[in-house]
């Protein structure tokens, strides 16, 4: 497209077929013109003519002399043709100068043509003063130089029209294959490069990885491609804006070029997620994997340093995954299967990267079929638990808590997902997946409803009792998290203060003024709240003195080795005598043993969970064991 655009192309391509049409053109008539010219005697316009017509052959011929030297002497030649006419018949003969300047203009620019343009006047000026051409014209007087002189003067005009015409015609035509030309490279970058890091697009990439699939089919080398994404970027960009962020990705995509060869590829495909094709690394697998695995390295450890910007330092690191091609054959070949595409690559190497983050960051990982077993499985899962939803095949089922005495106090609401065989599917399991998918958000919704009306049903059967049900940290992040739990509270007439909200430590310390006050306002309602699994998470005094809490529910992980390992006991014996001076409430989940309840009794512990009291059961069941004597409810504060 550039050299199309190219003015100096464009001109060298018009005087190409300017050579042929004028060597045709002189062979019709130089010829003719010769015969009769030495027919009436004029020789020298006979040998003028054939020396022309040789000389145009000559430049027709050597192509592979410079273009200005062509130009240079198809100029002279044409010079030379209308100088020696002009001797031998008369001022007729200037429209052959006129040409000179003309074509200068046409094939080498403005400035050479008003040279020639000077050279070819001053030649008219001084042939029309000698006295032997044969300068006659009508109606003028034959005074020399004045003669001379209108002649020149008038060529000079009629010349000079059309020699500047052609030259800015001409240099607005450069001007505009200049402008296209700059337009035709932006719209390249913009179409196949990435703006901000200069680096190769997702376009681009997936072109360069079919390149790289078909040689693998041609040779018999190993390649490999990497997805490399930044850890805790979102952070950073986050805290320090955009302006910070993209030059944190700048610096990542300077160190991934610096660390691999100049015939190796690095993209950008969106936001810090970086994609590296190493072509033809060895002609064995085992070899192509460990020489991709220095790289992956190198990379590692490149991206791991610090990066100044502004004279603040920041750290990066990057998780990266790898997979390898040609893929297999199932004959156990190695060339490259007809089914391996470039999206198959990359999502096989963004499938590993995700391995590499959930191993713990700035690691590196292989693909293995395995891998993409798993995430197809995922897949399934996260349709079919959506379709569960939509369809009301989930449940939510209840497990008891009990006081000292082993009344039944309270219950926490669990969800369940039964399948058509009888099996369930572990909430540990769908869970996870329900919040990758973000179908957490709906979840969340239905449960919380689910405990409004099992609230209800627990009045209108005699035994009113508080429900704990849990909350999603995405969930209680949602900025009209108050507006849809008062909605839900208005729509089904549920007593707030029969609700306690279940929420993990990670939620409270998050943006942590937002949280009070989403707490305060929903505690405004009625609504109590619970810290689930305590002790796990980023336990701190300062957040449970700011926060409206009601209770802290110790995780089972300390109370199953009560009361034989001591450092269990002192953990859950510390964790009572803070909550007791902080006026908290304590549920100790996964008492299973009478010894563990004993200890947990023996310490003051207010309330139990777990199997020894009851496993999780249907509402109906629960409300048909408890007699309404039997339940103690405790108010709120």
């Amino acid at each position: 497209m550039a050299e199309a655009n190219d003015i100096a192309h464009w001109r060298a391509r018009i005087f190409a077929r300017l050579l042929q049409v004028v060597f045709v053109l002189g062979l019709l008539t130089a010829v003719p013109s010769a015969l009769l010219a030495a027919n009436a005697g004029l020789w020298s316009v006979a040998i003028m003519d054939c020396i022309a017509v040789a000389w145009i052959g000559a430049i027709l011929v050597l192509r592979r002399v410079a273009y200005t030297i062509r130009v240079a002497h198809f100029l002279t030649v044409a010079f030379m043709v209308g100088a020696g006419l002009m001797l031998k018949v008369g001022a007729v003969s200037q429209i052959y100068l006129m040409a000179v300047p003309v074509l200068a203009a046409l094939l080498l620019g403005m400035w050479p043509a008003i040279w020639i343009l000077l050279l070819t006047g001053m030649t008219v000026l001084l042939l029309s003063i000698e006295p032997e051409v044969p300068m006659v014209i009508a109606g003028m007087p034959d005074y020399g130089l004045l003669k001379a002189a209108i002649l020149a003067l008038n060529f000079m005009f009629m010349t000079s029209i059309l020699t500047l015409c052609c030259a800015v015609l001409l240099k607005q035509l450069a001007s505009s294959f200049d402008e296209l030309r700059l337009h035709s490279e932006d719209n390249h970058r913009l179409a196949f490069f990435d703006v901000l890091t200069g680096l190769p697009n997702r376009r681009l990439l997936m072109d360069r990885i079919d390149q790289l699939l078909a040689s693998s089919q041609r040779g018999g080398t190993f390649s490999a491609v990497m997805f490399v994404d930044l850890d805790r970027f979102k952070t950073i960009n986050d805290a320090r804006g955009h302006a910070v962020g993209d030059a944190v990705l700048c610096q990542a995509a300077a160190r991934l070029e610096q660390t691999v060869r100049k015939a190796d590829t690095v993209a950008r495909i969106g936001g810090d997620e970086f994609v590296v094709l190493l072509g033809h690394l060895a002609d064995d697998l085992a070899t192509a994997s460990q020489a991709a695995r220095l790289v992956a390295e190198k990379i590692r450890a490149a991206l791991g340093q610090d990066v100044e910007i502004d004279g603040q330092r920041y750290r990066c690191t990057a998780s990266i995954g790898v997979t390898m091609l040609p893929r297999r054959c199932n004959d156990g070949s190695t060339g490259a299967r007809a089914d391996q595409s470039a999206l198959d690559l990359l999502r096989e190497a963004d499938t590993a990267m995700y391995r590499a983050k959930s191993g713990g960051r700035d690691g590196v990982a292989f693909f293995e079929a395995p891998m993409q077993a798993a995430v197809e499985q995922r897949l399934s899962m996260e349709r079919e638990l959506a379709a569960a939803l939509a369809g009301g095949a989930l449940r939510m089922v209840v497990q008891p808590q009990v006081d000292r005495q082993g009344r039944v106090v309270g219950a926490e609401m669990l969800m369940r997902w039964p399948q058509p065989d009888g099996s369930m599917v572990p909430p540990n399991v769908f869970i996870p997946v329900a919040e990758e998918s973000g179908l957490i958000l709906a979840l969340g919704a239905w449960a919380m409803r689910q405990a409004c009306e099992s609230v209800l049903l627990l009045a209108r059967a005699g035994v009113p009792l508080p429900l704990s049900v849990n909350v999603s940290p995405s969930q209680f992040r949602q900025p009209d998290f108050v507006e849809q739990v008062r909605g839900v509270l208005t729509d089904t007439g549920a007593p707030a203060s029969m609700l306690v909200l279940e929420v993990t430590e990670g939620v409270l310390i998050d943006h942590m003024a937002d949280t009070i006050a989403r707490m305060r306002q929903l505690a405004a309602l009625g609504l109590r709240f619970s810290i689930d699994d305590f002790g796990t998470g980023y336990s701190s005094l300062a957040y449970l003195r700011q926060m409206p809490l009601y209770e802290l529910k110790i995780d089972r992980s300390f109370i199953m080795d009560t009361p034989g390992d001591a450092g269990s006991v002192a953990l859950v014996q510390a964790i009572l005598a803070m909550a007791g001076h902080l006026g908290l409430k304590v549920v100790a989940e996964g008492v299973e043993t009478r010894e563990q309840a004993d200890f947990l009794i023996g310490h003051d512990c207010a309330c139990m969970q777990g199997y020894l009291f009851g496993r999780p059961m249907p509402l109906a069941a629960l409300i048909a064991l408890l007699p309404p004597a039997a339940v103690s409810v405790t108010a709120p504060r």
